[in-house]
Parts: C-alpha cells; sequence; structure tokens
C-alpha cells in the first residue's frame, strides 16, 4: 500500500501515509521519553528503593536523611520495612533489601557498612513512676520494675542491652514481650504495665502520659549503621548514601562545636 501519491502538483500523503506518520511520531516519542527515563534512572532520579531500618522516624539522623532524600529524588518509590536488624541484614544478604539501618556495626560476608551514628539512651516512664519527676534516671532506680520490649524492630536489641546492664549490677531484668508496634508499647506504658527503652529520635513524637528520662551515665549511646551489599549497583542506593555520608560529616561537625 503506497504512502505517497503523486500528481502534476507534487506528491502527498495517501491515507494510509498520515496513520504511518502519525504512529511513527508516537513512536519517535515514546523511545525519546524511554531514553529520558532511562537517563534519570542512572542518574538515581526515579526507581525502587527498599529499606529496612529499626528506629524511630520521629526525628533524629534517620528522619532528617529520609527527609532529605525524598526532597532531592521525588520520583523514587521508597518501601520501609520495620523489623529487627537481623531480620534487616537478612533482607539485604538476600537482596530483599537495597540498605538496612541496624544498631551497631556488621562485618558481613558480601557486604559492606558505613558508621554513621549514635543516639543517647532513654528509658520511657508513665507519668505516676516515682522517678518521673527526676531529670535522669539511673539502673539502679529501675532495677525492680518490669520492662517492655516488642517481638520486631528494636525488641530483641533492647532485650539483649536489659539483660548485659541490669544483669551487670547483679539483677535478672524482668522482661514482659509483647507483639505490638512502638506505637502501642508506649501506650502500655503510659497505662502503667511498665517501663521501656528508646533512644532520643522517638522524642520527636507526643505520647500522653509517658515521660522520657536519659538514662545512665551521659556516655551511653547506642550507635547506627548502614548495611549493603557489595554487589548492589541500584543507582537510588547510591544517591542514599551519598547523602548518608553528607549528614553523617554535618552531624559531627554540629557535634563538635
Amino acid at each position: 500500500m503506497p504512502l505517497f501519491e503523486r500528481n502534476h502538483a507534487g506528491a502527498r500523503t495517501t491515507p494510509a501515509g498520515e496513520r504511518f506518520m502519525r504512529d511513527a511520531a508516537i513512536g519517535a516519542e515514546h523511545l525519546h521519553q524511554a531514553v529520558l527515563d532511562m537517563a534519570r534512572t542512572q542518574r538515581g532520579e526515579v526507581g525502587d528503593l527498599r529499606i529496612g531500618l529499626t528506629a524511630s522516624l520521629a526525628s533524629g539522623f534517620l528522619s532528617d536523611l529520609l527527609g532529605t532524600y525524598r526532597h532531592r529524588f521525588p520520583g523514587v518509590n521508597v518501601q520501609i520495612q520495620e523489623t529487627s536488624s537481623q531480620a534487616n541484614v537478612a533482607g539485604v544478604i538476600n537482596c530483599r533489601l537495597d540498605a538496612a539501618f541496624i544498631t551497631g556495626s556488621a562485618q558481613l560476608p558480601g557486604c559492606e557498612a558505613k558508621y554513621l551514628w549514635h543516639e543517647r539512651i532513654f528509658v520511657a516512664l508513665p507519668q505516676e513512676h516515682r522517678c518521673a519527676s527526676g531529670s535522669v534516671c539511673a539502673w539502679d532506680d529501675v532495677r525492680d520494675d518490669v520492662f517492655l520490649v516488642s517481638v520486631d524492630a528494636a525488641g530483641p536489641e533492647i532485650k539483649d542491652y536489659l539483660v548485659r546492664q541490669l544483669s551487670g549490677l547483679g539483677f535478672q531484668p524482668k522482661i514482659s514481650v509483647q507483639r505490638v508496634g512502638r506505637e502501642n508499647l508506649l501506650n502500655m506504658v503510659a497505662k502503667g504495665f511498665g517501663l521501656t527503652l528508646t533512644t532520643c529520635s522517638t522524642l520527636g513524637a507526643t505520647y500522653p502520659g509517658v515521660v522520657f528520662l536519659p538514662i545512665g551515665p551521659a556516655v551511653e549511646t547506642v550507635g547506627s549503621s548502614v548495611v549493603w551489599s557489595a554487589t548492589n549497583r541500584n543507582p537510588a542506593l547510591k544517591r542514599l548514601l551519598e547523602i548518608s555520608t553528607e549528614l553523617a560529616e554535618r552531624h559531627r561537625r554540629g557535634r563538635s562545636r
């Protein structure tokens, strides 16, 4: 079927030719858009990013990091999994997660890690607690209290930390494991079911009936790192790690001043 027809006045497209030209223009536009999308993906401006974490996003380093990342790269679809550090690390190793933010540091086969920030440890008390009116809490003050921990997220790390701290003082901690998230765990604290430990990032949210006090010596903090697979070539991950390093340096300079 001819695309053009000629006469004494010149050449013009046939109906088939007009359809071909319209389809070709659409195809060229789609190809151009595909090239642009590929370039944006390679720059980490679009794509998918899967993150595992245990810390609160109410405030603190991780809150600043994800807020900054979202502002700079709104086209990236970020998916967050909140569970224990062990489960998050397993997700990185199994390629289900691009990065995991975990407490402490880790040396894992096939993975890289970078220490980023540390936070002061706080104890969450009900308002009626005998220590709630103070400005700081000592371990000896709460050695006989029941401590609530969750099954997931930071629960296992908190449980291990409590055992180390109170067993070192000669006491066996009373630990109640709950299958609830951070919010309901703190609601249980407000209703007098027990105490729990958290970090200063949680203080960015308001929990009626709960008082947060720093516990232990002022030097007692918990550090956190980011872990990722050494073979992960996701450009969106590269951008996240760049911002992580940038903010970590900024936080360190701020503390040094």
